[in-house]
């Protein structure tokens, strides 16, 4: 009464056979047990069996009951199983028992009790039923053991029922009268109670025999059967642990299985490999060996505690460690262990994989990211020197400029006030070539001034289409005289182009280029022109001067480098004119490149968008220039000296002049006038912290109207800067000329 626990459907040959030789074997058992409990029966009358119906109640037990066994083999839902299989197993003991009665031979006419009967019947059913439930429904040995013995009980009950309900009288000729209606009577005829005419009828020894034989054939069918399934479960086990080697020692894993006291029981190839063990040098010993220490000595301690407490460190989670191999060496591996079981042992499955290569590439990940990282704060670390570097160049130069313009303010009102003083005086030629020198000074402050102000960010283009010809025309015009007092030909090319840019600051890229040329260039000529190409155009300055090395055409672009220069004559510039060039041009993103040969000349190109050209509207003449308009000017200025200077050009000039050193003291003498100004020009740095723009404030606040307003300055700070033209005044940068204070005076007039 085994059962073979695979899925519906999935029966094999193997499967019928060994319910077969279950059938057999338990219609064999009831078949023998009935009959010895006749042999037991002990009787006066000589009782013997007809060959037939003996036969016939064998097949019954063997056949009904194989019925129920392949009932329950189906599968069915078990509301439908169980109780169909008891009930055929139940009917075909019923049926085996009443017919071996009916096989009786003797000279007693045999009658039945029904309710006896009947309890026979329920009896077979629910003890066989049970019999099943408990057999076919679980795995455990005990459990089907107390199946067996129930049905062998249940077979015994219903035997002896039957037994019981039996009655016996000695054969009449008459039929035999109804006993009662408790009772069912049967009368045998004379020839069958005699035994004679009736079929082959069998002895008492002769049944003995073949219920011998019957017990002796349940026995062989029991012990054959255990031997099949011996062999079938030895072939399962062969075809398993075959399936599992195929598995096992081709996966590319180490993989090792252990018991629960760390013992070895088996080690894959790839285990081999990884430790450098051989299998049998490895099964049969404590797994730890494969361990360094300390883990090697505690391993044991972590199975002790993990079977005590459960508390899981590896098992059913996986994490690092290290392995030991056969030399010694340890290497990094991934491990995951399962638990499993076979009856009361525990068992591990052990799984590992060598990260070694992993962790080689993780640790030079980690050194290529500290090394990046290393180089991301040398980088942020050389980015912030340069731009420290920068502002304290920034700050240096505003310093200068501004100390610088101070006295030479002064020098410029004072040059023109005496000036207008000296006209046709003897000492007048000396005091042009003062101013002429002011003013070369000036020029090379101012080119301070234009990088400060392109650093500050405070110049903004504005790009408008225009046509360039006007502009060269203009340029070759101007510095053709130039060029000839050098000794030199300004060669201009005309063109019809237009372009998008910014048209002064265009204009004063192409002057520093014209400039340099010129400087640099000791004979030939020097080349303006503009070229098509692709969809854009390219404006050329080409000069036939001293060149410029292949390895400095970088340099060249880099504030106060003058590669021909090395006794700083101021004639040759301060060397800013390129720097501004290339500032200006990445404004307006206008590429700028050179081609040069020391020797033989340089090439400096301007690369700019082209633009659609239109019609030029023709100049119209402006009316004649209108006369100064005087008025009261307040000057506000911290310098003693820049201030008498001032006053005295503008008092020259015809205006009325309030000169103060700050805000306070200009507002004190506005309003002891009881006057409002025509203009305001102030220092931007004034005494105590104050600034211009600040005095200017202080001065509307009295005034109630806002008037003109002009702040000077030497400062060249490109904070400084923006924050003035924030204030919306007019920024003049120190030192500024007298023709261009008396335009402003005019235009704010």
């Amino acid at each position: 009464m085994g059962s073979d626990r695979r899925g519906s459907g999935s029966r094999t040959p193997d499967d019928g056979r060994r319910l077969a030789g279950a059938a057999l074997a338990l219609g064999a058992g009831i078949w023998s047990m009935h009959f010895i409990g006749m042999l037991a029966y002990r009787s006066d009358i000589p009782i013997s069996y007809d060959a037939g119906l003996t036969a016939l109640s064998f097949l019954l037990a063997v056949a009904v009951s194989g019925a129920g066994l392949f009932a329950v083999a189906r599968k069915r839902p078990p509301r439908f199983t169980v109780p169909i299989a008891g009930t055929l197993t139940g009917l075909g003991i019923v049926s085996m028992h009443y017919v071996g009665m009916a096989g009786m031979r003797m000279d007693m006419d045999l009658s039945y009790d029904v309710g006896l009967v009947a309890a026979s019947v329920i009896v077979a059913i629910v003890a066989s039923t049970a019999a099943l439930w408990l057999a076919f429904r679980t795995s455990r040995p005990f459990q089907r053991a107390a199946g067996a013995m129930l049905l062998g009980l249940g077979v015994v009950t219903m035997h002896y029922t039957g037994m019981a309900a039996a009655g016996m009288e000695p054969v009449t000729e008459l039929s035999a009268a109804p006993m009662g209606g408790a009772e069912i009577s049967r009368t045998m005829p004379n020839h069958a109670a005699t035994g004679l005419g009736r079929g082959i009828a069998l002895s008492t020894s002769l049944l003995a025999i073949m219920t011998g034989a019957g017990t002796l054939l349940l026995l062989s069918l029991a012990m054959l059967s255990s031997l099949f399934d011996r062999r079938q479960q030895a072939e399962r086990s062969a075809e398993q642990e075959a399936r599992y080697r195929a598995i096992v020692d081709t996966a590319v894993d180490p993989i090792i299985l252990i018991d629960d006291q760390g013992i070895v029981e088996s080690f894959n190839h790839a285990a081999e490999k990884t430790f450098g063990y051989r299998a049998d040098e490895v099964i049969g010993r404590n797994v730890n060996m494969l361990m360094p220490e300390p883990v090697r000595s505690a391993h044991d301690g972590y199975l002790d505690r993990y079977h005590r407490t459960g508390e899981r460190r590896i098992v059913g989670i996986g994490r690092e460690v290290e392995g030991r191999r056969k030399d010694g060496s340890t290497f990094p591996l991934d491990l995951s262990v399962g638990e499993w079981h076979v009856g009361r042992r525990r068992m591990y499955t052990g799984i590992m994989r060598d990260i070694t290569a992993r962790k080689a590439a993780e640790e030079a990940i980690l050194r290529a990211r500290d090394d990046a990282e290393a180089a991301r704060v040398e980088a942020v670390k050389a980015r912030d020197d340069a731009q420290r570097a920068d502002r304290a160049k920034t700050k240096f130069l505003a310093a200068a400029s501004h100390d610088l313009r101070q006295p030479l303010q002064s020098l410029f009102f004072f040059a023109h006030a005496l000036s207008d003083k000296l006209a046709n005086h003897p000492t007048s030629p000396l005091l042009a070539s003062m101013t002429e020198s002011l003013t070369g000074l000036r020029v090379m402050l101012d080119s301070l001034l234009d990088v400060s102000r392109l650093d500050a960010g405070v110049v903004k283009p504005s790009v408008t289409d225009f046509a360039l010809g006007p502009l060269l025309d203009r340029l070759a015009e101007e510095y053709s005289i130039r060029a000839t007092e050098s000794g030199l030909v300004l060669r201009h090319v005309q063109t019809s182009a237009w372009t998008s840019s910014d048209p002064a600051l265009l204009e004063r890229i192409l002057r520093n280029l014209i400039e340099n040329a010129i400087r640099y260039t000791e004979r030939g000529e020097v080349l303006v022109g503009c070229l098509h190409r692709g969809g854009g155009l390219r404006l050329a300055v080409v000069d036939q001067g001293i060149g410029i090395p292949a390895d400095k055409t970088e340099d060249i672009f880099q504030e106060f480098t003058q590669l021909a220069n090395p006794e700083r004559d101021r004639r040759k510039g301060l060397g800013l004119g390129l720097a501004i060039v290339r500032r200006l041009a990445g404004l307006l993103e206008h590429g700028v490149t050179v081609h040069s040969t020391p020797g033989r000349g340089s090439g400096f190109f301007l690369d700019l968008p082209a633009a659609v050209p239109r019609p030029i509207p023709k100049p119209v003449r402006c009316p004649a220039e209108l006369p100064d308009a005087k008025g009261l000017i307040v000057v506000v200025d911290d310098d003693t000296i820049i201030l008498l200077s001032m006053r005295a050009m503008l008092e020259e000039w015809g205006y009325e002049v309030v000169a103060a050193v700050s805000a306070d003291e200009a507002i004190a003498s506005l309003l002891n006038l009881g006057r409002q100004p025509a203009m305001i020009v102030a220092d931007y740095r004034l005494r105590e912290g104050r600034t211009g723009v600040e005095a200017i404030r202080d001065i509307y606040g009295v005034c109630g109207v806002r008037v003109p307003a002009v702040v000077l300055t030497g400062d060249t700070d490109p904070a400084r800067i923006a924050e003035v033209q924030r204030s919306g005044h007019r920024l003049i940068h120190k030192p500024v000329s007298a023709p261009m204070l008396r335009e402003i005076l005019n235009t704010a007039a």
